[in-house]
């Protein structure tokens, strides 16, 4: 079920129904309300949820049994191996980071994959970092 997946997606990430209403420029009861299946995102509000959950969009629309394998009892040294296999990054320490941090990510995330490099280049200017120093 849609509410549960985007429930444990938002959970597993660490992040609050508030950063999530906050990205997607809605009230937290509005999404809230899609937590509790009382009403359904549009295409491109699930689409922005992807990228801020960092998952594939089809991932949203697994079905329940698929939910409960995926997210129930996973320890978290399963959902990295899981990461690891279909060759995502890991984003299940977010609740590690700061708020201001975390909004940085999430923010990123939304972002096309040109503006995300130029963001990047902007960050390795700014720290002397090299882009080959960087794993």
């Amino acid at each position: 079920m849609l509410s549960q997946i985007l429930r444990k997606l938002r959970e597993n990430s660490g992040f609050t129904q508030q950063q999530i209403a906050e990205v997607l420029n809605i009230d937290r009861s509005t999404y809230a309300y899609y937590e509790a299946g009382k009403t359904t995102p549009d295409i491109n509000t699930i689409i922005k949820l992807s990228k801020v959950f960092n998952v594939p969009y089809t991932q949203i629309f697994e079905s329940e049994e698929n939910v409960a394998y995926k997210f129930s009892d996973l320890s978290l040294n399963d959902i990295n191996k899981e990461n690891k296999k279909y060759g995502r990054r890991n984003g299940n320490h977010i609740y590690e980071l700061t708020k201001q941090e975390q909004q940085i990510i999430i923010n990123y995330r939304l972002l096309s994959a040109n503006d995300q490099l130029e963001i990047l280049d902007m960050i390795y200017k700014k720290t002397g970092e090299h882009k080959n120093d960087i794993n």
